[in-house]
């Protein structure tokens, strides 16, 4: 991976990976040289190969990613946590936000200097029960607008929703610490104009928070949520790394 280092204020870079399927064991066994002891313990506990192949291809694509844009050697990388578990970069003289997000096939990575980012991506094609989901962890309001719909637009409006849920509590760095029906998107007027309505108890104005939704693939959805200093809008580019680049976005 040959990364751009350049990343001025006020741009996103979203760096999508597919290699997943396709690295073989040199690879792998390469991909585990560059990880520190925790992120190996980590990738020792999945139980399932798929699983410990998706970690390695995530953790290579921060480690490889970040080190372009700070000129550090991505072995030596270093991170600290949240009391959330939020991972941050930890470099002296300048900053770098970032948020990862994989699934079975595809593993993205956001990255700012600034400001607020937080990343998902989901395999839309994976086995799920829509209303009964949504039902259980949306807002009312997103569960109306969801069971209004036929029946058969009803998954992909889901995965829509589901993204972008995501991809706002891991910009405000507390996961699921923050309830998914405490805040109800609106996308009544469609992709270009997603709305967000934030329930007063968790703190966080409105204003500032810019969200896209796109699908890499035929079989992904990715979200993106973002909030810059003073409120401006970020210039958001996609990019494809590794060996597999399957789609293209805008």
């Amino acid at each position: 991976m040959t990364p751009q280092t350049s990343l001025p204020p006020g741009e996103v870079h979203v760096w999508l990976c597919a290699a997943e399927t396709t690295v073989d064991a040199d690879w792998l066994a390469a991909a585990r040289g560059l990880m520190n002891a925790e992120e190996q313990a980590r990738q020792d506990r999945f139980v399932f190969e798929r699983n410990r192949r998706q970690f390695a291809v995530a953790r290579v694509l921060v480690r490889q990613i970040l080190a372009g844009y700070t000129g550090i050697a991505a072995s030596e990388l270093c991170f600290s946590a949240n009391q959330y578990g939020r991972p941050a970069l930890v470099i002296a003289g300048e900053r770098v936000e970032f948020n990862l997000s994989h699934t079975d096939g595809l593993a993205a990575l956001a990255v700012t200097r600034t400001g607020e980012v937080g990343v998902d991506v989901e395999d839309a094609e994976r086995r799920s029960r829509p209303e009964e989901v949504a039902d259980h962890f949306f807002a009312p309001s997103e569960v109306a607008s969801l069971m209004a719909l036929p029946e058969e637009q009803r998954r992909a409006r889901f995965f829509d929703l589901w993204t972008l849920k995501e991809a706002y509590i891991k910009a405000r760095g507390m996961g699921l610490a923050i309830p998914l029906d405490a805040f109800a998107y609106d996308l009544s007027r469609g992709r270009a104009a997603i709305d967000l309505a934030i329930d007063a108890s968790l703190g966080d104005p409105r204003a500032g928070w810019q969200f896209r939704l796109e699908d890499p693939t035929p079989r992904h959805r990715l979200a993106l949520a973002v909030r810059l200093p003073e409120g401006h809008a970020p210039k958001v580019s996609y990019r494809w790394v590794g060996p597999a680049a399957p789609g293209r976005l805008g």
